[in-house]
């Protein structure tokens, strides 16, 4: 089982006659859909809002098989993002997180809500604010004393949190306890801005020596690094491109998806043979997802269709 601590926001996207959509959102949130999807059993343990759009996150869980797993509802608000698309129809997000409902939680909350089956607790994003930083601290000691696996996307948001440098500490302390890491190209500039690219994946390794790494570089492919596996994989072109709002998320979602249905092997006890049809099947929900405008990750009937026509185009 799957439980996921992170933001759930209102993406506020623009339409073509320059009005604006609400899409349910946020990182952590967009994986536990994407998770749920593939038929993962998924807990979602940070509070939704008492709000119209809380109830609307709630029924949106509900409807795709995941649950929530608190027994209150905020009586703060959902948290908004207005989102801009730019010329390559990447996202760009002003965001509102102050007095909002996915924070308004205690660690003993959150820690008596980690379900007994739980196999893996994925944090990311804006979940690692510093100000929150203590409650991050005690529910990653509570999974370690459980036995439960740690997964992390580090998101790096540096323009939405109070303290630059306590960041960039709970990121590294998070990333050190972590067994599974999703970090982009960005990522790796803006958490070492002093480094290059090459510099900072080693970095980011040796904080993390026996963790599965999966870096993303946009347009470039992404690729896994975990011990002796190295798998590199191009991106598969998505018809149409419509944008990459939750591209990283979907695929962060099937990658851990996947894993999650082969018991989550370490290093030694999983093939390259297997590692890879993982990474494909990340890569090509997020091309899925690339296709429909925001984060809306393909169910497992879809990627399972889109998997067989790609292995027959493959094979021609």
């Amino acid at each position: 089982m799957l439980a996921v601590i992170g933001e759930n926001v209102v993406d506020m996207l623009p339409a073509a006659d320059g009005l604006y959509r609400p899409c349910l959102g946020g990182s952590p949130f967009n994986v536990a859909i994407g998770a749920a999807r593939q038929h993962i059993a998924v807990s979602y343990l940070s509070p939704l809002s008492q709000d119209h759009f809380g109830q609307q996150f709630a029924r949106y869980l509900a409807d795709n098989g995941a649950g929530y797993g608190l027994p209150f509802f905020s009586s703060a608000p959902t948290s908004l993002a207005m989102v801009s698309i730019n010329a390559q129809r990447h996202p760009q997000y002003s965001l509102y997180r102050h007095g909002i409902a996915d924070r308004d939680i205690s660690a003993a909350q959150q820690i008596a809500a980690l379900p007994a089956a739980c196999k893996l607790l994925h944090l990311g994003s804006l979940a690692l604010e510093p100000q929150d930083g203590a409650r991050i601290d005690a529910v990653i000691q509570a999974c370690q004393a459980r036995q439960i696996q740690l997964a992390v996307d580090i998101n790096v948001r540096i323009n939405a949190v109070t303290d630059i440098t306590a960041y960039r500490a709970l990121l590294l302390r998070t990333i050190a306890q972590s067994h599974f890491i999703k970090a982009s190209d960005e990522d790796l500039q803006l958490l070492f801005p002093a480094l290059t690219l090459a510099q900072a994946l080693s970095a980011l390794q040796a904080t993390a020596p026996t963790a599965l790494l999966a870096l993303t570089e946009g347009d470039k492919g992404a690729t896994l690094y975990w011990q002796t596996h190295r798998i590199s994989m191009p991106v598969i072109p998505a018809t149409p491109f419509v944008d990459t709002v939750g591209a990283g998320d979907t695929f962060w979602a099937n990658l851990l998806a996947a894993l999650l249905k082969l018991g989550l092997p370490t290093a030694e006890h999983i093939s390259t043979a297997q590692l890879t049809s993982c990474l494909q099947q990340a890569m090509l929900a997020a091309s899925l997802n690339i296709a429909c405008q925001g984060c809306n990750p393909p169910n497992s009937a879809e990627l399972a269709a889109a998997l067989l026509q790609l292995h027959r185009a493959q094979q021609q």
